[in-house]
């Protein structure tokens, strides 16, 4: 204290003296003034004031004098050299604070002077804010929102902004922040959405108000409408309805008529599931999206078609060769269902329908009986039985293991070698294995090794041996000759096993403790790794205990093996790996657990196991397995059968599940007389499919089956449908005629089959055709009375079957000779056979008998010029060292008729395609050119690109006659003069003229002349024109080919009048059919038999 008094007084001294040496006597001026200042509570702060030549500064606040540390020592506030007045820390308590307003006055001897006012500002802000914004602020979209802030109180006041999500918010014309501090949005948008918060600061401090959520709403709407679903019953399907909104709109559905099934349904994440839809469950849903800005709906159809039931499935078969095997499946449902069998081989199409057998296996005629009469291992496999409606389908799967034959029996527990005590008891065990036949055990006993055995027989006279149930073998009283060997020997119908143990008896033998065995495991299970290889799985028993001094052993059995053998000795793990089997094989595993003490009884049996055939390509057992269970439910339903022509149908299917699981569709096609065909679709993308190759009017089932590898699933429901008509694809055979009265005839012929006809057969069309005249005639049955011919004419009869799509090719020709009317008088006039009267007369012959006479000798000289030409082109052909080209005729029209000569000039045929000319694009005789003359076709040379072509001229000869006799029906052709005979209508037989040039690989002969003759072939062939309806029906395009058109030619004699210079020509009459046009633009087929020459 002393020392601080001390101190002041010096520095006071000092400073006065330097006041006054400065001043000079003159009084103080302030030089700095004090400045407001603003501090927070406890930091420290400074008002400044220099005074030049002032001996004292004293500091004033709110006009009383502060008292500083040089006054009390306990003070915060210091006066510093200069004048400045130093707070050690600023006070803001009741009793004593610092703030107010302050001034400091400068003086010394001479006067004073005062500084101005300065404020000292204590810095605060309270926590509360007077105003701000609710916690949920919801907005809709494009509305304006106003977020209130009023800061907390504070000294100076605090300053404010707006943060969103921890960033500052910048004003813009569209928000902004008032005077206010209130964040104002005249038009709000989706990105306004966030977190807002209120700060306030100011010296003191900061302060954020609570955070308000501002969210922006949106009317909801639907991303994913649910989809229309047509299922089969029994399935589970899913409605899965999308919506989005801000906030996020909440998804109900509801029925429109009824309830939502009760139990079988829920709604998760917005998708409706509905487990095992029956009929009733038909009907419209909707889904409905709503939040606090609106509200959407969709509607969804589902359709559920009942499906077939299975009330009775397969079951496992295990059985030998040759034995009786059935497999029985029931199925039922309304429609009836077609249950189908599925045989366990590659081939897709190895079905069996009701009543069907393939020479192994048969099918009742329900469809619900699989009889296998004489079993063999080529029938073990996989059996799969598909009910199929047009509400779905049905599948059940059962295993048939057809092995050569049974294991034979184990001995799980048998006897050992003992040493025991006279007198003791030894009971000797023998406990038999045999899963599939009842064994017999027997004992037997040699005294030495060598020995015969002798059977040891139970009897009341030796009591001390008995046999137990189990097979045990009990010794009472033991005694020294019952040493020795025995054995315990099983058989069965599988085969037979035995075991021996030798009994000593010894008089320092001690009774033996019997320990227990281990405990046997659990049945294998085995699985295929490829052909040679399996993996066996066991569990240990669980009453057991299996350390590690123990081990597995494993024995297997072929057929073929007299006894088990040992696969694997020693197994420390519960699986092993088996190699080195055979592939095509049966195989047969049990497992024994083994320890010190010895082996346990064996496991049961495993299931006979046949490994894969050499080369049998092997999936892993887990893939086919999970395939397997994912195939097992619905996955797939036709949707549709459309019919795209006679012979072609599209079926779309849809897939109920994720089609990833599935590598492909198959497709099958069954007629309506059991003929099964199917169709590969590769991939899970493909939802349709196009058959084509139908049979026109034909009654088809379609369903589809997916599969993965060589697991097939569930088939989906089926369509039925009939194919529409097509016209005839065959004539009518077997013409025949009878000759009635009065130049009436009844014709008939066989009807059609349902495959020949391709339709329903409506009608007949029947011509007769006399000299280029022809009637046509319509019936309904496959006869006809025709009346008013003219006897002693030839006609020629042909028949075609009309369907509902068209008239079909007609039949050959076939002559009718209605013979001669010997009772009419030459030169009377039949006015029933005038033309004039309308009846169907084909022509009338001439009544002037002069003119008779006058045209013999007419005809005589005729014949006789022709006799000279053809002997005058003999002979210059001779002279040709070309050879002409070759002409054929159809032998099988009538093959009793004789050869006609006919020739023409080599000439050489310019290709369709060389140059720009149509000489070789045309007709050498248009289809109205009635002339029988030689076509001129530009000559060429040989070395130019040509095609070899000649046209015929067919000169008239003496006319084969047709002799009248008794009967009816048509007699062998005679050369004879003086018969009555007829003159033959050559034109109902011979072709037309062609149309375009021969093939380019048509063989016309060796051009040398080389060509030797064929004795024992046809000496004619005539190559089939494509337009020729009198030969097969195979010249008639199929409406069903891309490009075909009903439409073909029919070619009869002209008139009479038109005959020039005694030859033959022909006329082309289109017959139409639908108004369809007829395809001009084919080549003529190539001959399916080699040509001959008829040259010499």
């Amino acid at each position: 204290m002393d020392r601080v008094v001390i101190l002041s007084i010096a520095g006071f001294l000092t400073f006065s003296y330097a006041v006054a040496d400065k001043t000079g006597g003159a009084a103080p001026v302030i030089r700095e003034q004090p400045d407001n200042i603003i501090a927070r509570r406890n930091d420290p702060a400074t008002l400044n004031c220099a005074a030049a030549g002032a001996t004292n500064i004293t500091w004033f606040r709110d006009g009383e004098q502060v008292v500083t540390s040089s006054q009390d020592h306990r003070s915060h506030r210091v006066l510093l050299p200069s004048g400045s007045l130093f707070f050690l820390r600023v006070a803001t308590g009741r009793r004593d604070s610092d703030a107010g307003t302050y001034w400091c006055v400068a003086s010394n001897g001479f006067g004073a002077a005062r500084s101005r006012n300065a404020s000292l500002v204590v810095a605060s802000i309270s926590y509360d804010f007077q105003a701000q914004a609710e916690p949920l602020v919801k907005v809709r979209a494009g509305e304006g929102a106003v977020l209130p802030c009023r800061p907390p109180k504070g000294s100076p006041e605090p300053s404010i902004k707006w943060l969103k999500n921890g960033l500052e918010v910048a004003n813009s014309s569209r928000v902004f922040v008032t005077t206010g501090g209130d964040l104002v949005f005249n038009r709000t948008v989706d990105e306004d959405s966030g977190n807002y918060v209120c700060a306030a600061n100011n010296v003191a401090g900061s302060r954020e108000s609570s955070p308000s959520e501002l969210v922006i709403m949106n009317p909801p709407w639907i991303q994913q409408y649910p989809k229309n679903v047509t299922t089969a019953s029994g399935v589970l399907i899913e409605l899965e309805c999308i919506a989005l909104g801000s906030p996020p709109p909440r998804v109900t559905w509801y029925r429109a008529t009824g309830r939502i099934p009760y139990g079988r349904s829920k709604i998760e994440e917005n998708k409706l599931t509905i487990e095992h839809v029956v009929a009733v469950d038909s009907g419209t849903y909707t889904c409905e999206a709503s939040n606090e800005a609106g509200s959407i709906s969709a509607n969804a159809t589902v359709t559920v078609v009942d499906a077939p039931v299975l009330i009775e499935k397969p079951q496992v078969v295990k059985a030998t060769g040759g034995s009786k095997t059935v497999l029985v499946c029931r199925v039922v449902g309304n429609p009836d269902p077609l249950i189908v069998w599925r045989l366990p081989t590659q081939n897709r199409t190895a079905l069996l329908l009701p009543s069907q057998s393939n020479g192994r296996a048969s099918v009742s005629k329900d469809g619900q009986i699989l009889t296998i009469e004489q079993s063999t291992p080529l029938d073990s496999g996989v059996y799969y039985c598909w009910g199929i409606s047009s509400g779905g389908g049905v599948s059940a799967h059962t295993k048939v293991m057809i092995v050569p034959g049974y294991p034979p029996p184990v001995i799980g527990v048998g006897p050992k070698n003992l040493t025991t005590a006279p007198g003791s008891i030894v009971s000797l065990p023998c406990e038999v294995v045999s899963e599939y036949a009842t064994p017999k055990v027997s004992w037997f006993y040699r005294s030495a090794p060598g020995l015969a055995p002798q059977q040891i027989l139970e009897s009341t006279d030796n009591t001390r041996v008995s046999i137990t149930i189990n097979g045990a073998l009990i010794i009472k009283d033991i005694q020294a000759e019952d040493a020795g060997i025995y054995v315990c020997s099983v058989k069965a119908n599988t085969g037979k096993a035995e075991q021996d143990a030798i009994l000593q008896i010894n008089e320092n033998s001690k009774e033996k403790v019997g320990r227990s065995l281990p405990a046997p495991p659990s049945k294998p299970q085995v699985t295929a790794i490829n052909e040679t290889s399996v993996h066996l799985k066991w569990l240990p028993n669980s009453q057991g205990t299996f350390d590690s001094m123990s081990w597995y052993t494993v024995e297997f059995w072929k057929y073929g093996w007299e006894k088990w053998q040992v696969a694997s000795a020693v197994v420390k793990d519960e699986s092993c790996i088996i190699s080195n089997l055979k592939p095509g094989e049966v195989y047969t595993f049990f497992i024994r657990a083994v320890s010190n003490l010895g082996a346990s009884f064996p496991s049961p049996w495993s299931d006979p196991f046949l490994t894969h055939p050499s080369g049998d390509f092997t999936t892993p057992s887990d893939l086919l397995y999970q395939a397997q269970r994912r195939l097992t439910r619905p996955t797939i339903t036709l949707t549709g059968a459309n019919i795209t022509g006679p012979c072609s149908t599209l079926l779309t299917w849809q897939f109920l599940t994720n089609p990833e699981i599935i590598e492909g569709v198959l497709v099958y096609i069954v007629t309506d007389d059991g003929t099964i065909n199917v169709a590969t679709v590769l991939g899970s993308s493909s939802s349709s499919h196009h058959l084509h190759s139908l049979e026109p009017y034909t009654g088809y089932t379609f369903f589809v089956v997916p599969f993965w590898r060589s697991i097939e699933g569930t088939p989906s429901n089926s369509f039925a449908l009939v194919t529409p008509e097509d016209i005839p694809m065959e004539s009518p055979a077997d013409v025949q005629f009878t000759v009635q009265e009065n130049g009436s005839a009844l014709i008939t012929w066989s009807t059609l089959t349902v495959k020949e006809s391709r339709g329903k057969v409506i009608g007949y069309q029947i011509t007769l055709t006399h000299n280029g005249s022809q009637i046509a005639e319509a019936v309904s049955e496959p006869f006809l009375i025709i009346s008013n011919l003219v006897l002693g004419r030839l006609y020629t009869v042909r028949v075609a079957a009309q369907t509902g799509a068209g008239l079909g090719p007609f039949s050959s020709p076939v002559l009718m000779d209605l013979g001669t009317d010997l009772n009419r008088q030459p030169h009377q006039r039949d006015s029933s056979r005038d033309i004039s009267d309308g009846t169907s007369v084909l022509y009338a012959p001439g009544q002037q008998t002069w003119l008779i006479y006058l045209l013999v000798p007419v005809v005589l000289l005729l014949f006789a010029a022709t006799l000279y030409y053809v002997r005058r082109l003999h002979q210059k052909s001779n002279l040709n060292t070309s050879q002409s080209p070759v002409v054929y005729q159809d032998p099988t029209t009538y093959p009793s008729h004789p050869s006609i000569n006919m020739y023409s000039e080599h000439k050489l045929w310019q290709p369709s395609t060389f140059g720009n000319t149509t000489l070789s694009s045309i007709k050498l005789l248009p289809s109205d050119h009635q002339l029988n003359v030689y076509a001129e076709p530009r000559p060429r040379r040989v070395e130019e690109m040509t095609e070899p072509y000649a046209t015929t001229s067919l000169l008239m000869q003496s006319s084969p006659v047709r002799c009248h006799g008794r009967g009816t029906h048509m007699r062998q052709f005679l050369s004879r003069e003086g018969s009555p005979c007829v003159q033959v209508n050559w034109a109902a037989f011979l072709p037309p003229p062609p149309s375009y040039p021969p093939p380019r690989d048509l063989d016309l002969g060796d051009p040398k002349g080389q060509t030797k003759r064929v004795e024992d072939g046809p000496r004619l062939y005539a190559a089939p024109s494509e337009y020729d309806n009198i030969s097969s029906s195979a010249k008639y395009r199929r409406p069903c080919d891309a490009t075909s058109e009903r439409s073909y030619y029919m070619y009869t004699q002209v008139p009479v009048s038109r005959y020039r210079s005694g030859s033959l020509t022909f006329q082309n009459n289109k017959v139409h059919n639908n108004s369809e046009r007829l395809n001009r633009d084919r080549r003529p087929r190539r001959p399916t038999l080699p040509p001959y020459n008829n040259t010499q």
